[in-house]
């Protein structure tokens, strides 16, 4: 599993045999998979207290996920973790850039007012074209060397960074 955070998606997708066109048609599948697996998942060590700090200090907290957001609603709930004022799914794999621009509009955000905080090249590239700052997680889905390459404004190794350059930005 460690190699796969390594690869780009055309990467994993060529390391396990699947088409690249056959994503889309898979995420329901993956949608449902994780649904029945949300009871056994865990929050990263430390994240749920980070959380809890940047709402106290009065922040907007949002979630722009691919996953559904029954899924998500679910995952927050058993946490006990509902502080988010907004969760919204992009819909598809594929779109996270149209969801943050869409959510900037609906909430008239410039992009100075926003900072993301993502574990994927995805969320960078999406952040890139809607001149979003972007916190990039060492701990998430794409590996730290991975992500280098997509060149986020920052990167952390654990939650508690994440206050820090919060703090420094706002």
């Amino acid at each position: 599993m460690e190699d796969l955070r390594t690869l780009s998606l055309i990467g994993r997708c060529r390391k396990i045999n699947l088409p690249i066109f056959k994503i889309p048609f898979i995420l329901f599948e993956l949608n449902q998979l994780y649904g029945k697996s949300i009871n056994s998942l865990k929050i990263y060590k430390g994240l749920k207290t980070v959380i809890g700090e940047l709402k106290k200090a009065g922040l907007k907290l949002s979630i722009v996920s691919s996953n559904s957001i029954e899924n998500i609603n679910e995952f927050l709930k058993n946490r006990e973790i509902n502080v988010f004022d907004n969760v919204y799914s992009s819909g598809s794999f594929f779109n996270k850039d149209r969801a943050i621009a869409h959510l900037m509009r609906k909430y008239n955000l410039n992009s100075q007012e926003v900072v993301y905080i993502g574990d994927e090249i995805r969320d960078t590239i999406a952040c890139k074209k809607n001149n979003v700052r972007i916190i990039a997680v060492s701990w998430g889905y794409d590996s730290k060397e991975l992500l280098k390459k997509a060149n986020p404004n920052y990167i952390v190794d654990n939650p508690s960074q994440i206050i820090e350059l919060i703090k420094a930005e706002i």
